[in-house]
């Protein structure tokens, strides 16, 4: 308020209404004192304070989440305008207030003389900017609206507006988390509803509000300062002294930080601001003039003296004056609970010293304590940790400098300590926390090879037969084999045809069809398990040593072998929520094939790290491989005559599949923890 009035409390079932009138002459200088001050935003109207309704059967926009755009912004314009007569007068921010609802839901009211079109953009997940269109924000209500410790999503509302906007104000919605939320228009008022958000307000202790200029800074308006190519600056309106409360930190008196010139820190003064004129003018005299205006206690030492000279014309605030006094005097202040004490700097520097030595003292005489506490010797059992490498560092870097001693006796596992009482329970604590029951972890694993393999082949085996010739003289009997037989590698499987004489001549002709098929099926399971401790790497291991002969450049020859294993090498860790992570190595060889009678091996391996709950099994691993060769022989020229050229031709076909799955299970197994004390 610029000043002091009248003004009615009016009650209603909602909420209350402050009345102000405007011909009111202002209140006596007594009712002011009277009345607390009360730090809080300006949510007040030109009519009424009472909220508008904020729930609506009917939203002209909505938003969520999942209709964010691919860059990450969102708009929203407004589906009405201002009548055609009003459509060039830039209407007036009246309104801005903020409505918490019920299970953490809230609204934001924005209020304007004359309906307008707005623009709302989600610029960032916590970062919403709402533009109205031809309107002008009165200086008075250019500062945050801030939220914090009410149930919203909502944590601070800046409105703006500079030259560069061309009327337009825009709104900086802070919020503590990405929510939904929906836009309201209705005649000259705009609401924002906004869904309850996951993250509970400040507590009182830590919301610790800035003071004005320090939100400006804080806020998060860097897109708006690109857009309008400008840097916002403070609001234009002094604060004044806040209540004893203290709602606002710029409420409080300098601290005793402000106490010396050496304090380097830049200052904000926030106290009433005020015009002076002073010539040669007793320095007490000054103190006491700077009392009446603060109404803060002031003590002053019998010490103190200087005289003033200063004019301002131009109104400062109060505490800046106070300041300056104290740097023309070569004097200081203290804070001393609700008393302002001001004294020479000689003063309080030999103050600081002698608190300084008394700090000082205390601590000789504490160490001086210690050096005469007896010292005890005590053995501390350690159970599950390995007492020289885990547990004694943590103990030796708390022993008592120059008298305490620790050893470990490795054949018990156990640590002798000499030292105070003191640090022996210290001592017996880190191993109560370091030595726990360590889990352990069985991993088992599956291997599964499966194999599948067809074979197939056709072909033809002819043979001639001359019967007894039409001379008479002669009798005889020809046989033999055709040159051009195409027969498939096992003649047992056969079908014969037998021709009849050829032409009236004594031939006979005869072809057997061999045919072969073969279908095979094979499938191995290994199955290694091992049980370890947790982060310690364990080892199974199972196969051959093959052997065979290898020749050396003289010519001699030596019996070599080669390792066909089966090996599983793990090192599990157990997470806090049970789970296990794993490092794996899994290697399975097998003989393929001899050359020259040496062995080839065919190796199946799969290295990997994976995270798995405890008792489920994953597949860590899978390897399919299929191989298919045909052929065909036949006689030249005449195995390519269509179907005729099938009796003259061998056809060949195989096909062979292989599959590999590695499945893993691990399970923790965990021991009672014992107490030992």
């Amino acid at each position: 308020m610029n000043k002091n009035v009248v003004y009615e409390v009016v009650r209603n079932d909602t909420g209350i209404k402050v009345v102000f009138s405007k011909d009111s002459e202002p209140m006596a200088a007594t009712d002011a004192a009277a009345t607390k001050p009360v730090a809080a935003q300006d949510t007040t109207m030109d009519t009424s304070i009472q909220a508008a309704p904020v729930t609506s059967a009917t939203a002209q926009n909505v938003s969520s989440d999942a209709e964010q755009t691919a860059s990450g912004t969102q708009s929203q314009k407004s589906q009405s305008k201002a009548p055609e007569s009003e459509a060039n007068v830039p209407a007036w921010v009246n309104r801005i207030d903020f409505a918490g609802e019920r299970a953490g839901k809230s609204t934001i009211i924005i209020g304007t003389t004359l309906p307008v079109e707005y623009d709302i953009k989600k610029k960032t997940d916590t970062l919403i900017h709402l533009q109205l269109m031809n309107t002008n924000l009165p200086e008075y209500r250019r500062f945050p609206l801030i939220t914090t410790r009410f149930e919203s999503a909502v944590n601070r509302i800046t409105p703006v507006q500079k030259p560069e906007m061309k009327n337009n104000t825009m709104f900086a919605i802070e919020l503590r988390e990405s929510v939904p939320y929906f836009v309201e228009q209705s005649d000259t008022m705009i609401m924002i509803h906004f869904e309850a958000s996951t993250i509970p307000p400040k507590p009182l202790e830590q919301a610790n509000m800035p003071p004005w200029q320090k939100v400006f800074a804080e806020t998060s308006l860097d897109d708006m300062a690109v857009e309008t190519g400008t840097v916002l600056s403070q609001p234009t309106t002094a604060i004044g002294a806040a209540s004893q409360e203290g709602f606002m930190a710029t409420s409080v008196a300098p601290g005793a930080e402000e106490t010396s010139p050496f304090y380097e820190k830049q200052k904000t003064y926030t106290g009433e601001k005020i015009a002076l004129d002073f010539f040669e003018t007793d320095v007490k005299n000054v103190f006491r003039i700077l009392k009446e205006i603060s109404g803060k206690n002031f003590a002053i030492d019998k010490d103190v003296s200087g005289r003033v000279t200063l004019t301002l014309d131009k109104p400062v605030p109060w505490d800046q004056v106070l300041n300056l006094v104290l740097r023309m005097n070569q004097l200081g202040m203290m804070d001393e609970g609700n008393i302002i004490r001001i004294a020479t700097l000689k003063t309080l520097k030999f103050e600081a010293d002698l608190k300084t030595a008394k700090i000082e003292a205390a601590q000789k005489a504490l160490e001086k304590e210690k050096a005469l506490e007896p010292m005890f010797t005590e053995y501390i059992a350690v159970n599950y940790s390995n007492a020289q490498s885990e547990i004694l560092p943590h103990i030796q870097s708390i022993l008592t400098p120059e008298r305490g001693t620790v050893s470990v006796d490795t054949r018990n596992n156990q640590i002798i300590m000499t030292d105070v009482a003191n640090k022996i329970w210290r001592a017996r604590e880190i191993v109560r926390q370091i030595d726990k029951v360590t889990p352990q972890v069985i991993i088992e694993a599956r291997i599964a090879e499966v194999s599948t393999d067809f074979s197939q082949e056709l072909g033809f085996d002819w043979t001639a037969t001359a019967g007894p010739a039409y001379n008479s003289n002669v009798q005889a009997n020809f046989a033999g084999d055709m040159v051009m037989n195409f027969p498939a590698t096992a003649a047992s499987s056969s079908i014969g045809f037998v021709f009849d004489k050829i032409g009236g001549t004594p031939f006979l002709l005869n072809a057997r069809l061999n045919a072969l098929e073969t279908n095979g099926e094979g499938k191995i399971i290994s199955s290694p398990k091992i049980v370890t401790l947790d982060n310690k790497k364990a080892r199974i291991k199972q196969g051959l040593e093959f052997p065979y002969l290898e020749r050396d450049d003289t010519g001699g020859s030596s019996v070599s072998y080669k390792n066909i294993d089966l090996l599983l090498e793990v090192t599990p860790h157990v997470t806090p929520d049970n789970r296990v992570s794993l490092e794996i190595w899994i290697t399975k060889n097998d003989i393929d094939s001899l050359f020259q009678g040496v062995p080839s091996l065919s190796t199946n391996e799969a290295r990997t790290e994976l995270l798995v709950n405890d008792g489920d099994t994953i597949v860590i691993g899978g390897i399919m491989k299929t191989r298919r060769t045909s052929g065909v022989e036949g006689f030249p020229w005449l195995s390519k005559i269509p179907v005729l050229g099938w009796f003259f031709r061998t056809e060949k076909e195989e096909r062979e599949n292989n599959e590999l799955l590695i499945f893993i299970t691990p399970r923790i197994v965990q021991l009672e923890q014992r107490d030992m004390s």
